[in-house]
């Protein structure tokens, strides 16, 4: 009997993960050798809740008596195992109609919390990386030993026997420990790569000439939609946890004035009805908006690492947000005729390649510089650079250009986001009504935002367009867990609100465009735009 493809590639996938997470273990029992082969001591670990992880090395070395075992292969091999848990993934968001970042978020959760409890090392340290990525940054920039920088990261409780600190310093000091820190920084930075060039099609695919010219409703409605959620989003996480500081609300807030409007242009183009005045409304605010949040974000990001609400920091950080994505607004078209010159007259053949990548990373640099977020940089460099500008005559294939590189690197990002979703934190009944309010605020915040366009399109197609968050509002979570506002109980809420606004959007906007009467469109289109 003829088994159909889609078993055919669950049991292949499976497979595949299985042999995997072999290997990792064998990664763990295996130390990486140079020259003779070495014996690894036996160690035990405990997780957070003290349960074991089987850490007995076999004391045969790399098992071959003298061979050589290169570091770097099991960098590859981690690398290989996201790439194909975010294909799996996306084909499994793809077979129930979902978002495909969707898919490599749940996969990804799926994977690090069962490799967490059973699997190796490396499932803990991605687990709490936000807690462990401070200490090793600390040893890099100062040369402190882990000992004293594990003392500034964690705290006694957490250090104590059996604590998550102490688990991660003893795989610090392990045998394994070149593999672990090495393939851990190896994701960190593809992953981190995989975000600043999402961000950068999403600038291609972009335009100043579209910021201006999206008209007085949309950037109303681009208003309305960072203004609501984000003072919904403070209110609520002030009331939820009254102990928190300041900048803990700050950037609940901040997290929930994101949207990612792809989900939504994707269901509109599924539908055909890019064409309608709704769609059009909504994709020019996602513009504004995008800039809009990300200067937000800038000015939350100041507050949070100079420790309070400083209004001669704010107003530092606002300007700054201002003037470079003013300089890039306006200036940037010269600016890049001037360099684009140079780069094609190095490497005529490659300059369409190398040329907006390499203005895209000196672009997220200078806007780090500047106490900007990298993104920020990105996606300005994208919304200067111009299909002429490479001697191409057709956007798309400019956009086709990057796409596989973002492809390659951005579901990376997702599915390590989904690894550091520890599920232990939803038995805290706070993580659910936090999850909870998440939603309720998120969904409403955007809801009204449609309320600009009364009289002219309909309100509630345009709100429940601007609800998902996606993909924007991962990378807003992931940067505030790396700043230490964000725990894992405020991280899994957010990502509960994530994934709900990722589902209802398709099953809102198919419903809000069903009630629409098509008697009552107007036959011409333009009569509407105005």
């Amino acid at each position: 009997m003829r088994k159909s493809p889609s078993l055919l590639r669950v049991l292949i996938v499976t497979l595949l993960v299985a042999a995997l997470g072999h290997g990792l273990s064998s990664a763990r029992q295996q130390p990486p050798t140079m020259g003779s082969g070495t014996t690894s001591a036996p160690t035990d670990g405990h997780h957070g809740d003290g349960h074991h992880t089987d850490g007995h090395g076999d004391g045969h070395g790399d098992g071959h008596g003298g061979g050589h075992s290169d570091p770097f292969a099991w960098v590859l091999l981690v690398v290989f195992l996201m790439i194909v848990a975010a294909m799996f993934g996306r084909w499994l968001a793809a077979s129930v109609n979902q978002p495909a970042v969707l898919g490599e978020l749940l996969i990804g959760i799926l994977i690090g919390n069962l490799g967490y409890w059973y699997g190796p090392e490396i499932f803990v340290l991605i687990m709490n990386m936000g807690k462990a990525g401070p200490m090793f940054r600390e040893v890099w920039e100062t040369g402190v030993s882990l000992d004293t920088a594990a003392q500034h990261a964690f705290t006694a409780q957490e250090l104590a026997a059996g604590g998550i600190g102490s688990v991660i310093l003893e795989a610090a000091h392990g045998p394994n420990a070149p593999v672990l820190v090495l393939a851990t920084t190896a994701l960190y930075i593809f992953s981190n790569l995989g975000v600043i060039l999402l961000l950068f099609i999403v600038g291609l695919e972009s335009s100043v000439e579209e910021m201006l010219a999206v008209g007085a409703r949309a950037s109303a409605v681009a208003i309305l939609g960072i203004v609501a959620p984000f003072l919904l989003g403070y209110g609520a996480s002030y009331f939820l946890l009254p102990d928190e500081p300041i900048p803990v609300h700050l950037f609940h807030a901040a997290t929930l004035c994101a949207t990612s409007v792809g989900i939504t242009a994707r269901v509109f183009k599924d539908l055909g009805k890019l064409h309608i005045k709704e769609a059009k409304i909504i994709l020019g605010a996602a513009v504004i908006d995008d800039v809009l949040g990300l200067i937000i974000l800038a000015i939350v990001i100041g507050i949070v690492t100079t420790g309070g609400a400083q209004p001669i920091e704010v107003a530092k950080i606002l300007g700054m947000s201002v003037l470079f994505l003013g300089i890039v607004i306006l200036l940037g078209d010269k600016i890049v005729r001037f360099k684009v010159d140079i780069f094609k007259g190095l490497d005529r053949w490659n300059y369409p390649l190398l040329f907006p990548l390499a203005l895209c990373f000196l672009l997220a640099w200078l806007a780090n510089m500047i106490q900007l977020a990298t993104i920020v940089g990105a996606f300005a460099a994208g919304l200067i650079i111009r299909a002429e500008h490479v001697d191409h005559d057709d956007p798309a294939k400019l956009e086709s250009t990057f796409a596989p590189l973002e492809r390659l690197f951005a579901p990376i990002f997702f599915v390590l986001v989904g690894m550091q979703v520890n599920l232990e934190s939803f038995r805290d009944p706070t993580t659910l009504w936090l999850g909870l309010a998440f939603v309720v605020v998120a969904i409403i915040g955007k809801v009204v935002a449609g309320i600009p366009v009364r009289g002219a399109a309909d309100v509630m197609t345009v709100g429940v367009g601007m609800v998902p968050r996606g993909e924007v509002g991962l990378i807003f979570a992931q940067i505030g867990k790396s700043l230490g506002v964000v725990d894992d109980r405020l991280f899994s809420a957010i990502v509960i609100m994530v994934i709900v606004t990722t589902l209802i959007t398709p099953l809102g906007l198919k419903w809000t465009l069903a009630r629409l009467n098509p008697a009552t469109a107007p036959a011409d289109e333009s009569a509407r735009e105005r």
